[in-house]
């Protein structure tokens, strides 16, 4: 088991007060995924990328030169055929390879921006994230993930539309500037996310370590931390962490766990199936079209469940536990009872019984309680 604790204490220095460093806390991100990633050039590129920048040519609009040198001459843009790597989290990589997802791609235009001189702000959409600020043109996002190019609202609410299959109403609040501490908090998120679609549950683990630092009182992350440590094995700390999160958080989701968790508690072999054995990926269309499915399954659990008096806790049980494999053998996550999230790549789609159809969405970080609805 590798030891973060070094990391750990890094982060919590560049994490630390009421604006964190962004940068630098994302370069000790990057040393999370390879402790052996050579920071230092990280910085030397951003440097030299500044510079470029700095020595615009006669009459160039700052914000021209900035995409001028990222994306045509240097050729950063997205990876859309890995995009789910672990090394797509870490701003150094990012910066060797010129290739990455949205946030880390943003937070290397925002820091070369910074250090060139100009005021540039982190903008987080739902499944998306791209770049806005002063110096823009009045209106306009700069998207590094597609190439530096630049849309207006208008422009950025029809990307959504296509990375979701169905149009996401835009709030001027959605297209308001993140604070670095909610940065990062995403781009954490991401990383851990894309260790549990490879069922890397210690490195998960790990990555929480570094949510928690950042976030010391979110009580989600207890319930993160058992449903991780159920899939490592360690189901007494599991039970515990599980536990604590029921009983200190309030909701709907809080009380879905608590009947979850009583429910499968009593699992003679002391195992708990919390995740798909292999986690899937699914559009909007493949998930409505499993939904069905979904709904007969919780159906009949549920009218089983509800049929039998709490005197009779062990059948209970055995109900969920039944509709728990069941609706794992689809692909799909449990989240609490009868509450279920089909992962998208870019958050969830999310249904609770009795919804009648799916139509609702929350980014990794959201949770339940941030569901968005979809047109």
């Amino acid at each position: 088991m590798r030891d973060v604790g070094e990391g750990l204490s890094r982060f919590r220095v560049a994490a630390s007060g009421e604006e964190p460093d962004l940068f630098e806390a994302a370069l000790v991100i990057s040393s999370l995924i390879d402790p052996a990633e050579d920071l230092d050039a990280a910085r030397r590129t951003v440097a030299s990328l500044a510079e470029g920048v700095r020595r615009r040519q006669p009459g160039e609009p700052p914000h021209s030169a900035l995409r001028r040198v990222l994306f045509e001459q240097e050729g950063f843009r997205g990876d859309s055929e890995e995009y789910d790597a672990p090394s797509n989290s870490s701003v150094a990589r990012v910066l060797a390879r010129r290739r990455g997802m949205p946030i880390t791609l943003s937070l290397v235009t925002l820091e070369v921006a910074r250090v060139a001189g100009l005021r540039l702000t982190g903008v987080g959409l739902p499944g998306h994230f791209v770049v806005g600020g002063p110096d823009l043109p009045e209106g306009m996002f700069l998207d590094p993930f597609d190439a530096g190019a630049v849309y207006d609202a208008e422009g950025l609410a029809r990307r959504l539309a296509g990375i979701f299959g169905s149009p996401v109403p835009l709030s001027p609040e959605m297209l308001s500037a993140d604070p670095p501490r909610a940065i990062l908090r995403r781009v954490l998120l991401n990383l851990r996310r894309s260790y549990e679609r490879r069922q890397s549950w210690q490195e998960a683990l790990d990555v929480l370590d570094f949510a928690e630092v950042l976030d010391p009182d979110i009580p989600a992350h207890l319930r993160e931390r058992g449903l991780l440590l159920l899939r490592c094995g360690h189901l007494a700390e599991a039970l515990a962490a599980l536990e604590e999160y029921a009983a200190t958080s309030e909701g709907e989701d809080a009380e879905a766990v608590a009947r979850f968790i009583r429910a499968l508690r009593g699992r003679a072999d002391g195992e708990l199936v919390v995740a798909p054995a292999e986690r899937k990926v699914f559009t909007l269309g493949e998930a409505r079209s499993l939904l069905p499915q979904v709904q007969e399954l919780t159906e009949e659990a549920v009218s089983r469940y509800t049929r039998l008096g709490e005197e009779l806790e062990e059948e209970r049980e055995s109900i969920v536990r039944e509709w728990a494999t069941r609706i794992h053998a689809l692909g799909v996550e449990i989240k609490g009872l009868w509450l279920v999230d089909f992962d998208s790549g870019a958050g969830y789609y999310c249904w609770k019984y009795p919804e009648p159809s799916l139509d609702h969405f929350h980014g990794y970080d959201e949770g339940f309680s941030g569901r968005l609805a979809l047109q």
